[in-house]
């Protein structure tokens, strides 16, 4: 019974009550946030959202750090409390499941290492070393199901209780390996963890559940069902963007480049409207695979029928010239496969930089759409940059 009155009054205590509120907070703060930044990543390059992940992390980090020195202050420098551990779980563990980006993943997995570290250091003793290393695989294995199956999680009730266990297990005896107390106080922490888990679990649901709706929504505004890129609405979109960058900037070099496969009615027309699909779909994505490998500068767009168009920012036509060349000798040697049969594609470019001259997006448009005139009309399979004809 004095144990039990002794563990209410850590967890229930008006200092408690204080770390409770701050905890709720700052999940509402990284709700709030997580929310945010899935609307903004949707529309930031694939690079700049490694930032967004890194800025997650972040927040992980500063929220865990607050926890730790505002227990610190409320109780004259002693971090050693169920309630502050429960709130720290809850943090990294609701992180885990709301943000899902790899930098969060590795911040949950640095933890108990920090915190193991941070024991020793202040003269706690090793002797429990085998049972900290234990606990440790034990919760990297945690860590790496939620991280790679959070929905499935999410969804089963049961794959959610005993995850919770193990996780709140395994940090409690790594806690116990360099602090030893008595099993009540493991019992009593889970039991409490589970439930505090469980509460925030219904919110994670309806947050995941607003951001996919989201993302879903943005998939059906801003890219084209078949080829998966980006459409002719968010082209528009962008352009307007574009143009008003350059204005503001001139030195700055942005250069367009406009493609269409070659032949393209041959092959509806010879194998059937299912196969130019699967043309459309293979060009498309190639492109835009290999655009991300080869820069981060680039942003393909299907602009109508067999007709693509790429903006490339802070880039000369030169350069341009460069990746669309390599893009295209990767596609020639990746034929379309239909029905055992191998279909070879190739594609006419007109590229063209944005000029003083452009008095309106129209202008500019007109001369790249002219230069791949140019380029189909010298025999297709060719590129045109700036007026000058090259076979590729």
């Amino acid at each position: 019974m004095y144990l039990l009155e002794n563990f209410l009054s850590d967890i229930f205590n008006i200092k408690s009550i204080i770390m409770a509120l701050i905890t709720v907070g700052l999940i509402a703060i990284m709700m709030v946030m997580t929310y945010m930044l899935a609307q903004r990543s949707t529309k930031l390059p694939k690079t700049y959202r490694v930032l967004v992940d890194l800025v997650e992390a972040g927040v992980v980090i500063g929220g865990v750090a607050l926890l730790r020195q505002t227990f610190w202050v409320l109780n004259s420098g002693n971090v050693l409390s169920w309630g502050y551990a429960i709130a720290q779980l809850m943090i990294l563990l609701f992180s885990l499941y709301a943000m899902q980006n790899i930098a969060v993943t590795l911040v949950n997995l640095a933890m108990p290492i920090f915190f193991y570290g941070q024991a020793l250091y202040l003269g706690a003793s090793w002797h429990w070393w085998w049972l900290f290393a234990l606990m440790l695989i034990v919760l990297v294995g945690v860590i790496s199901y939620i991280s790679h199956h959070q929905a499935l999680v999410l969804k089963s009730e049961w794959r959610y209780l005993v995850l919770q266990l193990l996780y709140g297990l395994a940090w409690c005896l790594i806690i116990w390996s360099v602090r030893p107390f008595r099993l009540f106080y493991i019992i009593n922490v889970l039991v409490i963890f589970i439930i505090y888990m469980w509460i925030i679990r219904f919110f994670v649901t309806r947050v995941n559940h607003v951001v996919n709706h989201f993302a879903s929504l943005d998939q059906a505004a801003n890219y084209d069902e078949l080829t998966g890129v980006r459409n002719r609405a968010n082209f528009d979109t962008t352009t307007v963007g574009v143009f008003g960058v350059y204005q503001r900037h001139p030195a700055m070099p942005i250069t367009m480049a406009m493609f269409d496969i070659d032949h393209f009615k041959h092959f509806n027309d010879a194998y059937g409207h299912l196969a130019g699909d699967a043309v459309l779909k293979h060009v498309a994505q190639h492109f835009n695979q290999e655009l991300v490998r080869q820069t981060s500068h680039g942003e393909l767009f299907r602009y109508g029928g067999e007709e693509f168009v790429i903006i490339f920012e802070n880039t000369e036509p030169l350069e341009a010239q460069r990746i669309v060349t390599a893009i295209r000798d990767t596609l020639q040697h990746e034929p379309v496969n239909l029905n055992g049969q191998k279909l070879n594609v190739t594609v006419s470019i007109g590229i063209s930089a944005l000029q003083p001259s452009d008095l309106n997006f129209d202008s500019w448009f007109k001369r790249v759409d002219h230069y791949l005139y140019l380029a189909k009309e010298a025999g297709r399979d060719r590129i045109t940059v700036e007026g000058d004809t090259q076979k590729l």
